[in-house]
């Protein structure tokens, strides 16, 4: 049985990740907390399969990464050591797995309160999940 892979490159993922981080500032800006928080998280879902292939060794995702499953997939990303051993980074990713799944997208409005503790969760220096893993991607 051959493994199957997506049909984007890792090229086409970092663009893709660009981008995402481009919708994620202008709706922070334009003050969509919630819009905001469901970007955090599927930026930082493309962040962890980039990293994968690296991991790997791979130029396409394969397809069985196609889930939302942060775990399994910061698990998979190589970095699971440095996660625990890092208490700070490992409270960090704890907060947005408690704070962001897919579901969001059927949910309500989120304050600035909890868009401004998710970006702090990813993006803070040195232990933002997405600050950590940006050399591996």
């Amino acid at each position: 049985m051959a493994l199957k892979f997506i049909q984007q490159d890792a090229t086409t993922l970092r663009e893709a990740f660009a981008e995402r981080k481009r919708e994620y500032d202008s709706l922070r800006a334009a003050g969509n907390w919630s819009g905001a928080i469901l970007h955090a998280g599927i930026l930082l879902e493309v962040a962890l399969k980039l990293a994968i292939c690296r991991h790997l060794k791979v130029s396409k995702l394969p397809t069985i990464f196609q889930v939302h499953d942060l775990e399994l997939l910061f698990y998979c990303s190589g970095q699971q050591n440095a996660l625990e051993t890092n208490s700070i980074l490992q409270d960090n990713f704890g907060f947005i797995l408690e704070n962001w799944s897919m579901v969001l997208r059927y949910e309500g409005v989120k304050s600035q309160t909890e868009a401004d503790l998710v970006d702090y969760a990813l993006f803070s220096i040195p232990n933002g999940v997405l600050t950590f893993l940006t050399p591996y991607f």
